[in-house]
């Protein structure tokens, strides 16, 4: 045993480690069998980096692991969950890992991502809605100021705080975040603007008037799903009432659809009615100081009226007070048993695994709210598992047709095929395969620009996948967002299989769709295999004539639809196209 040291101690034993080597006698207990913020008798630690630092530092905790050396792992092992090295978990950084070891571990689970490689925005918002700080008291000095995130709950202005965990109450019961901080900034900080774009629709109503509220003898304002709307209040109180006939969107007849209302106002109420001015609301949705509200619900399928009523410091007629959107979504079933697969994004709450969809809702609920979303599918597959995609292989390509295709999963593949000459090797991630038949003498642009949730590198090959010659290649476009990018081939020829390679990069995964372009001279008709200018019945002996497997993929006149087999698929081409070119 030793005494303590001090912590000016810990901080030269800190540099010297960057001088000081032991040897083997690190390599015999690097890893060691127990945590490295534990004491224990034997020497090293279970985290084989941390556990060589520290015994570089301080060789004598090769022998033992005593409160000094875990003093110097808990200062020094960045990356290590539970260390105070690795910083806090409610806040970005740029390595892995955080000090709170079980959040650490449980943010881990959600998004290996975390402790992998960096401890990024995500993974701090993961930590706010998975990892508990026992709570806070509004007004405790030592919580910080409201308008700057912290890694405690609650702020320091009593007041403010109150406000502010009116409208989210993780901001006092876990941690006061980024998103607290913004809200203390526009919730305390006076007064607020509401702005309207020039697509979005004003009300009609004019100041001083009384005209949209049917129990007036107005009439309501037509309004449509999906486009955002606002309005003024006149001083001395106002009613402004919108109507939508939600019975058109009900096309699974079961009476039923679900809303989402987004309401931002400087105070203000909603309320969703039946037509008529005795009837109850059926839900209400409120907002405050501008801040965003947002309300899910399920709605009869009626003729509906949106009523909006001003709070006590709303008025004002040159400039809106608030601003609302309402979409619709023909969803009000068991978000869980929906039957869209959970690794394909869909416009609807929920998926076809009910154990993995309540996993996936836990992590975030919108996913059984609203829609399951890209982010969603990326969470299914993380958490989950499944199948790879059926094109995770170069000779399991899928055909794309001349335009491209709207929409495929690149979640769960494995890497296949060379490197890429625009990546480095160890950036690239999973890939899918596609094979296309060029329809034009010219130049061709393949991409994912604008298409793809997460970060592309297209690969584009001749040859066959026994053989494959790059050709072009793409990481990311200044044009296009998300990381995604367009490649250009210069010279096509009309006819040829390209083999194209969609990888993630840098852990990018998800779904995407490509676009092809092709600019030249167009190609003969398909299945005129003599060049006559008919496809009549020549064309079809010529076409059995070659039927069975191609010598070569890519070079068979007969093979149609490029996929190396002259066949039934093959036959129905060239029917398709029978007649005159």
């Amino acid at each position: 045993m030793r005494s303590q040291i001090s912590p000016i101690l810990v901080s030269i034993t800190v540099m010297f480690c960057q001088l000081v080597t032991t040897g083997a006698a690190v390599g015999q207990v690097c890893p060691g069998e127990e945590g490295c913020l534990i004491v224990h008798e034997a020497g090293g630690c279970s985290d084989e980096a941390c556990c060589q630092n520290v015994c570089q530092a301080d060789p004598f905790c090769c022998e033992e692991w005593d409160s000094t050396c875990v003093e110097l792992a808990d200062a020094t092992c960045v990356g290590l969950c539970g260390a105070m090295a690795s910083g806090g978990c409610f806040i970005a950084g740029a390595t892995p890992a955080c000090d709170d070891a079980e959040c650490c571990q449980a943010v881990c689970v959600i998004d290996p991502f975390c402790c992998e490689t960096a401890w990024d925005g995500n993974c701090a918002f993961f930590a706010s809605n998975a990892c508990s700080t026992g709570g806070g008291e509004c007004g405790d000095p030592s919580s910080g100021p409201c308008d700057v995130p912290g890694s405690t709950p609650a702020c320091e202005d009593e007041e403010c705080c109150e406000v502010v965990c009116l409208s989210d109450p993780t901001c006092c019961e876990v941690v006061w975040d980024f998103v607290c901080a913004a809200l203390g900034q526009t919730l305390c900080g006076g007064s607020c603007q509401v702005v309207l774009d020039a697509a979005d629709q004003l009300e009609a109503e004019g100041c001083g008037a009384e005209t949209n509220d049917p129990c007036e003898g107005g009439t309501a304002e037509p309004i449509v799903a999906g486009r955002q709307f606002g309005g003024t209040f006149r001083l001395g109180g106002d009613v402004d009432v919108y109507a939508l006939d939600l019975t058109g969107f009900d096309e699974d007849l079961d009476g039923e659809v679900r809303l989402r209302i987004t309401v931002g106002a400087a105070d203000a109420m909603l309320a969703v009615r039946g037509g008529g001015c005795d009837l109850d609301p059926i839900a209400t949705v409120g907002s405050m100081s501008c801040q965003s509200s947002t309300l899910i619900t399920c709605v009869p399928a009626i003729p509906t009226e949106f009523v909006v009523t001003p709070g006590p410091t709303a008025f004002g007629c040159e400039q809106p007070v608030y601003a609302i959107r309402i979409e619709v979504i023909d969803f009000c079933d068991e978000p869980c048993g929906n039957p869209s697969g959970c690794l394909v994004p869909h416009e609807t709450p929920g998926c076809d695994d009910p154990t993995c969809c309540d996993l996936v809702c836990k992590i975030d609920p919108l996913c059984c709210e609203w829609a399951w979303d890209s982010f969603c599918t990326v969470s299914a597959a993380t958490n989950c598992g499944g199948d790879p995609p059926p094109n995770d292989l170069c000779n399991d390509a899928i055909e794309l047709g001349p335009e491209g295709i709207d929409s495929f999963r690149q979640l769960l593949a494995g890497v296949d095929g060379p490197d890429s000459d625009c990546v480095d090797p160890a950036l690239r991630g999973g890939d899918v395969w596609f094979r296309h038949r060029v329809v034009c003498d010219g130049e061709l642009l393949i991409g994912t620009c604008n298409l793809s949730d997460f970060n592309t590198l297209i690969d584009v090959y001749r040859g066959d996948c026994d053989d494959l010659l790059a050709v072009s290649c793409n990481d990311d476009d200044a044009f296009c967002s998300a990381g995604s990018g367009v490649t250009q081939v210069p010279d096509v020829t009309c006819g040829e299989t390209l083999w194209i390679r969609v990888s993630g990069v840098d852990g990018g995964t998800g779904t995407a769709g490509i676009q092809i372009s092709c600019f030249g001279g167009d190609c003969p008709c398909t299945g005129d295999l003599n060049g006559d200018g008919i496809v009549d019945g020549a064309d079809f002996g010529l076409l059995l004539s070659g039927f069975g497997a191609c010598p070569k993929k890519g070079d068979c006149p007969e093979d149609l639809d490029g996929n190396g087999v002259v066949d039934g698929a093959d036959i129905g081409l060239l029917l398709a196209s029978w007649g005159d070119c």
